[in-house]
């Protein structure tokens, strides 16, 4: 009369699916704490010329359900606006519609944010959250390489809701938050290049340690070898 009773298993397997498909994606677990993340700027866009290294830190602190966002540059490094959408450019899962706003430099306004990700970044792909879409330009004397700018909406609870990948990704790698920047040192790689760098999860890479060259040691050696015997035989001379 009735209908076989399904396995177990097959239930349980059936529930979790269709927890799953009714679920909303979880954002980046890149964060041990839902109120206080601090992550590094580690990837420079193609065209920049920067390539990996540690550009700076992104820090996110939670206060109720407004998110402060501070982009602290490594030396020489500045946040512009070269016509990229904004300054920094970020993806939510809250379906945009997020205030934008307190910069804590007068240079520095406007943001975007959308439902979908419309925002270009180059070879990093599309956002749909956009702050300080009117910034300096690069030879403008009002960049800053210290910028601070409150995040809300009434439904953000944690600092992982601002931290998702670009999508559509670009081909340039991995990108959860991005800024437009220029570096103003005068070595090294991109030096005196604008481009974009991002936040890609990955750690920073340890600090370049100049090893010597063979003939440097060999030299090195050298002169360590003739200093010994130059001590040996003044030692002996006055011992004689």
């Amino acid at each position: 009369m009735f209908g076989k009773t399904a396995p177990p298993l097959a239930l349980a397997a059936g529930i979790v699916l269709g927890v799953a498909a009714t679920s909303t994606p979880a954002h980046a677990d890149l964060c041990t704490l839902t109120t206080n993340c601090t992550l590094h700027f580690v990837l420079g866009n193609g065209g920049s010329g920067f390539g990996s290294g540690d550009f700076g830190t992104l820090n996110l602190s939670l206060t109720g359900t407004t998110v402060t966002v501070t982009i602290d540059l490594a030396d020489g490094f500045f946040l512009i606006n070269t016509g990229f959408p904004g300054t920094a450019g970020f993806v939510d899962d809250l379906g945009g519609g997020l205030t934008i706003n307190n910069f804590s430099s007068a240079a520095y306004s406007g943001s975007l944010s959308d439902a979908t990700n419309d925002l270009h970044y180059d070879g990093f792909g599309f956002a749909n959250n956009a702050a300080a879409t009117t910034g300096p330009s690069a030879g403008a004397a009002t960049k800053v390489n210290v910028l601070s700018f409150d995040v809300s909406k009434g439904t953000l609870d944690d600092v992982e809701d601002l931290l998702n990948l670009f999508n559509p990704a670009g081909g340039d790698g991995a990108a959860y938050f991005v800024a437009d920047v220029i570096n103003t040192n005068t070595s090294g790689a991109g030096a005196g290049k604008t481009g974009l760098i991002s936040v890609t999860g990955e750690p920073p890479p340890p600090p370049h340690i100049d090893v010597a060259e063979p003939t440097t040691l060999a030299a090195l050696g050298s002169g360590m070898l003739l200093m010994g015997f130059t001590t040996s035989f003044l030692r002996r001379r006055r011992e004689d």
